[in-house]
């Protein structure tokens, strides 16, 4: 399979689109984080677990790329200039998103270093300008919005129905209220929604004909 182009690149793609929630779910599952008022030192107090699981966050965004463009690869006609345009935007916001959970590994060096007082007046003094517009933003809007608007170009080119799209919004919503309030349950139903979703997805590129994935009349 690595010897035949269609087939490596077409397997790569529905894998992807398969381990990358699996990563996110997993990160959220190692995440030391308890439920109820925030602990600033919970990072500093487990260390180990804050490896596994900001890692595990960071190749949920690197491996949604390759799955991403394996999705706008099967975009053809209908949605096309969408699917591009999207699909480049998306691109560069995961890898943007991505970088950004090197993070948890100086809030640990600080809250294990610093007081409290100091360590938390260093992490807002780091949010710079630069940080928050040139890759917060774009990495937070790009992957979120982005992610949703391939699935919506993928829907219209006729690829799959439109429980796609709305399972990507409604996983990533439900995701990001449950990681910002630390609710255990939408914590974790987020990923499990958007392993569904893309899971389906890409289970079906990887079962699909390599004459579907590259057809020589396009």
């Amino acid at each position: 399979m690595v010897s035949n182009a269609n087939s490596f690149r077409r397997v790569a793609a529905g894998a992807s689109l398969i381990l990358a929630p699996l990563c996110l779910l997993l990160g959220m599952i190692t995440d030391p984080t308890e439920p109820g008022p925030v602990d600033p030192l919970a990072y500093a107090k487990n260390p180990a677990a804050v490896d596994v699981s900001a890692t595990l966050l960071h190749y949920a965004w690197v491996l949604f790329v390759p799955g991403v463009i394996g999705l706008v690869h099967l975009v053809r006609r209908k949605g096309v200039v969408l699917a591009n345009l999207v699909g480049a935007v998306t691109v560069i916001g995961l890898i943007n998103f991505s970088s950004m959970m090197i993070s948890d590994f100086f809030d640990i060096a600080l809250y294990q270093a610093l007081s409290v007082e100091q360590a938390h007046k260093l992490m807002e003094v780091a949010a710079r300008p630069a940080f928050i517009f040139a890759w917060q933003l774009p990495g937070m809007i790009g992957s979120f919005l982005g992610l949703v608007l391939v699935a919506v170009a993928y829907v219209r080119a006729g690829r799959a129905g439109w429980w796609f799209p709305a399972g990507v919004l409604s996983g990533i919503i439900v995701w990001i209220v449950g990681a910002q309030d630390w609710n255990v349950l939408l914590g974790f139903g987020g990923p499990v929604i958007l392993l569904v979703v893309f899971g389906i997805v890409g289970t079906s590129i990887i079962r699909m004909p390599d004459a579907e994935w590259s057809p020589t009349n396009t």
